[in-house]
Order: structure tokens, then sequence, then C-alpha cells
């Protein structure tokens, strides 16, 4: 009776196990999964990094990537929430101060503007924030973990990714050397 009954609690488990596996695989591969669309170009390192517009957190205006062409950009993939990303973000302020030339542009992940900018002013941080609401370009770029963070030439090619963190001061400026 025993095993029979541990057959059954088995039975049990494994069909719950194929179901969520199941459900994750639809999830991920739904239609607007976390995969750039089949037209828009790779982030990849070598490639011309995919361009985009969104809001700037201070005042709302629009911050297009192709606007920096000719500056080096180094560009943030974050959120309040994430441990690494709070961390780091000092060091990418003091670059932004240190290297005057180089744009260091934020993108917050779906976040409000008011815990956004609730933030930056308790941490003391005035870099620009671009604010990504719908999660269109983390699909765009295929960020998987938090921070990610991408180094741009002045030509707009990726030259360098930097998954996880939490970046140094020191990092951020020996991956800003070889791109300016």
């Amino acid at each position: 009776m025993a095993a029979k009954r541990n057959v059954s609690v088995w039975t049990r488990r494994l069909a719950l196990l194929a179901i969520l596996v199941g459900g994750a695989w639809t999830w991920v591969s739904r239609p607007g999964a976390p995969e750039a669309s089949a037209g828009s170009p790779a982030a990849r390192i070598g490639a011309l990094a995919p361009d985009f517009t969104l809001p700037a957190l201070e005042d709302g205006r629009p911050v297009r990537l192709a606007d920096f062409r000719g500056r080096a950009v180094v560009i943030n993939f974050w959120a309040t929430w994430c441990p690494p990303c709070r961390v780091e973000m000092p060091a990418l302020q003091q670059a932004q101060r240190n290297m005057p030339d180089v744009v260091v542009l934020g993108v917050n992940q779906q976040e409000s503007a008011d815990s956004v900018s609730r933030f930056m002013r308790e941490q003391g941080l005035d870099f620009l924030i671009a604010l990504d609401a719908a999660g269109e370009v983390n699909r765009l770029y295929r960020v998987r973990a938090l921070p990610t963070t991408y180094f741009v030439d002045g030509s707009g090619v990726i030259r360098d990714i930097v998954y996880g963190g939490p970046l140094t001061r020191a990092l951020i400026e020996s991956k800003v050397s070889s791109i300016r």
C-alpha cells in the first residue's frame, strides 16, 4: 500500500514538473519574449549598437543613442532593487565626472519615474538615466541579468559587454580607455 502511495506521489510530482517546464518554455518562446525581433540587429561585440529612444528621467525629453555618435558611451542596464546595481552606481557617477567626454547612460528597467528619482536623489547621483518602462530596450539588447553594461565606441560599435557586477571605477576606466 505504501509503495502504491509513493508511486502516486511521484507521478503527481512529475506531472507538476512537466507542467511547470512546459509553461516556462511557452513563456520564454512567446512572441515578444526577451529576444530581439528578427529584423533588429544583434547587440553583440563588434556589431553596431541598436539605436533606441527612451524618455529621460530628469525631464522626459527623448534620449536617443544615435545622438551620441562621435562619443564613447557606457550603457548600463539596471534597477533600484538589484543589489550589485546599487553598489556600482557610485563608480558610474565617478566615471561620468572624471571623463566628461564619455556618456554614461543608465537604462532603468521597468520602474516608476518616482521610485528611480527618489533612489537617484538619495544616492546623490546625477548622470543621465533613461526609463525603459515597457522593457523594449531590455529585449532589444537581450539583457538576461542585471546589471549588464555595454561599452560603445564613437562610431556606435559595441566593443565590450560586462554581465553582472558590480563594476568598479578602475574597470570602467579600463574599458572606456579602449573605446575612446
